[in-house]
């Protein structure tokens, strides 16, 4: 590595070198390759000088042909002057080289077309904003008509629940009506009975002690002048009841000793008797009325 170095600080002279040594001095003297980057960018960079030359020749050659230097926009085809890029510059030589007024004159009318284009543009685009604005509004209006009708509809509903409920109200209204009105009929019945049935009892209770002193009066008398008071009694119930109230043997005795047919009548009546509950707390005989009232008032109630 060091000899190498060496060698290339001296110079030594190629008749000296060897075949080696000559070939290593002709690499080291060859210029190195640019890279594929850099000639990328000298590409670039001379097309876009190439470019610029060419726009500012073209540019060129109008000024000349516009100032009359070097005129030669006569000499061009009239079917090339229509066409870009060479129709604007022939605008502009026409209009440059009319008389001041005139081409004022020409410069607001192509003004006035410029704002009459921009206004027309601009009425599409109105006409194109209304549209959707319409578009956007006649949506919202559906929308709005569509939960309006819905909302009308569920208030609908809501109005034929509240007159059914209000039906049924005024239904069960009446009902309670007519009940309170039958409770207090029967209310009136009862009270009534109640009264007939205590004053029954006391009726009863006071008979009860006669029937028991006519008992006692009737259990000490001889039984032959017993059954001849008995023949001359026309009420036969009263018989019984007194009859009921004596001792057996006792009361055998009369009964045989009176009238066949009227002992006969008593006996039928014992056998037709209505048997009552003895009284106390167990005793459970209602009166058929009261029985009556007691069945309606549950009718009522249910």
């Amino acid at each position: 590595m060091d000899e190498k170095k060496l060698k290339q600080d001296i110079e030594i002279p190629p008749e000296l070198m060897s075949g080696e040594e000559k070939k290593d001095a002709t690499e080291s003297e060859a210029p190195k390759e640019p890279s594929r980057i850099y000639k990328a960018l000298s590409r670039i960079a001379f097309s876009f000088l190439l470019l610029s030359l060419g726009v500012a020749t073209f540019f060129t050659v109008l000024a000349l042909d516009f100032l009359d230097l070097v005129p030669f926009r006569y000499k061009i085809p009239e079917n090339w002057r229509s066409k870009w890029p060479l129709a604007p510059y022939y605008d502009f030589v026409q209009l440059h080289q009319l008389p001041e007024e005139e081409r004022f004159q020409q410069l607001m009318i192509k003004q006035q077309e410029r704002f009459d284009r921009e206004i027309t543009q601009g009425n599409k685009d109105l006409e194109i904003r209304a549209k959707e604005l319409e578009s956007t509004y006649r949506g919202l209006i559906r929308t709005q008509k569509e939960r309006y009708n819905q909302s009308m509809e569920d208030l609908r509903k809501q109005q034929e629940e509240l007159l059914l409920e209000k039906k049924k109200f005024e239904e069960e209204k009446k009902d309670l009506e007519s009940r309170k009105l039958a409770i207090d009929d029967l209310s009136r019945k009862l009270a009534s009975e109640s009264a007939n049935l205590e004053s029954s009892l006391i009726r009863f209770m006071e008979e009860g002690r006669r029937l028991d002193q006519v008992r006692n009066i009737a259990a000490v008398m001889d039984a032959s002048s017993l059954a001849a008071i008995f023949n001359e009694v026309a009420d036969d119930q009263l018989i019984y009841d007194i009859v009921t109230g004596l001792p057996p043997a006792h009361a055998g005795r009369v009964l045989g000793l009176m009238d066949n047919e009227k002992s006969g009548k008593i006996m039928k009546l014992g056998q037709n008797a209505v048997s009552l509950p003895p009284p106390g707390p167990s005793r459970t005989y209602i009166p058929p009325s009261l029985q009556n009232l007691i069945a309606s008032s549950q009718a009522l109630l249910r």
